[in-house]
């Protein structure tokens, strides 16, 4: 009877003692697959946070492409190729993570530029409009190129406002000797009321999203160039400016203030002067706009001096859309 319970003993023994070994390395075995799975996660959280980068990136270097290896993150690191054109972008990206990887690929196309709508040379959106034009300025809403030549585009007015009350006070506060220069669309004195149904708050968020240069207030001179013809670029001013001496640009202008232009100052493009108040605009010396000048606020002040041209140019608007880029992009495929 001593033996035999001795014997259950220990058989009962050795059957416990298999249990525990064969639950050590289940544990064991569960620990490294926990492990593993980790590291597959954390690798491509990796890949896939640097697409999100490269994104942010692309979207203020809008030329930004090619090849960006061994980017540290999150304890591991990232491998970046970026190829195609802006309406078929591929952004490869594999993450490493303690000898794994995750790789994540993106088919991306940055969306198309949204201009403004363009309602003649000249366009003012205020509720109190006040004016005073003088010296031998031109005001033009035919269709003009960039070199002083005719244009092939149909014509706008050379001043646009959104009420006919505007329009009545222009015409009415024009001294003789401008109103013959106030051209395009009608004949002289060309200012016409237009039906503007524009979010102007809304067109200006828009463009300073994907602008190229951010300037703060103050007085900008030659050398300064705000964009090239070859390569126009959107200029976001976030304060009052003076744009003076023979600085140019091409492009799009959004200026958040009053401004003053003087000496030879000329941009081939879009100027849009906005705020939430009074805007002040003062127009001096020999400088051309090639394009069109927008004025929105809740009151404009307009004093004009001097022998400055104000041209429509659809060859100018033309310029801007075709080469300006955006700042946002759509997401056509996420492969991983």
């Amino acid at each position: 009877m001593g033996k035999s319970i001795l014997l259950i003993t220990i058989g009962l023994s050795m059957i416990i003692g298999f249990i525990i070994l064969k639950l050590n390395a289940n544990s064991k075995e569960g620990l490294s697959v926990t492990v593993h799975q980790f590291e597959i996660t954390q690798a491509r959280l990796i890949a896939n946070s640097g697409i999100e980068t490269y994104l942010e990136k692309m979207r203020r270097n809008k030329t930004l492409s090619g090849d960006y290896l061994d980017r540290p993150l999150f304890g591991g690191s990232y491998d970046i190729h970026i190829s195609g054109p802006d309406s078929n972008l591929i952004i490869r990206s594999v993450g490493n993570f303690d000898g794994v990887t995750h790789e994540s690929i993106v088919n991306a196309k940055r969306t198309p530029l949204q201009l403004p709508p363009v309602y003649g040379s000249l366009f003012v959106s205020s509720t109190n409009l006040s004016l005073n034009f003088n010296g031998n300025m031109l005001i033009d809403g035919n269709d003009t190129k960039t070199d002083g030549s005719a244009g092939t585009g149909a014509p706008l007015p050379g001043i646009g406002v959104d009420s006919p009350n505007d329009s009545s006070f222009i015409i009415n506060n024009l001294k003789s000797k401008i109103t013959k220069d106030i051209l395009g669309l009608g004949g002289a004195p060309s200012v016409r009321t237009v039906n503007d149904v524009v979010d102007w708050n809304e067109v200006t968020q828009n463009l300073i999203f994907g602008a190229d240069l951010t300037l703060p207030a103050g007085t900008y001179t030659a050398p300064m160039e705000f964009g090239t013809t070859a390569s126009p670029k959107i200029t976001y001013i976030t304060g009052d400016v003076t744009l003076s001496g023979k600085c140019d640009g091409d492009g799009i202008m959004i200026i958040n203030g009053n401004v003053n232009m003087a000496g030879q100052f000329t941009y081939r493009g879009i100027i849009i002067v906005y705020g939430q108040s009074t805007i002040d605009t003062k127009i001096a010396g020999n400088g051309g706009i090639y394009g069109s000048t927008i004025l929105v606020g809740s009151s404009v002040n307009i004093q004009a001096t001097g022998n400055s041209s104000f041209y429509y140019s659809s060859q100018a608007i033309e310029n801007a859309k075709n080469n300006l880029k955006s700042s946002r992009f759509s997401i056509i495929s996420w492969w991983e």
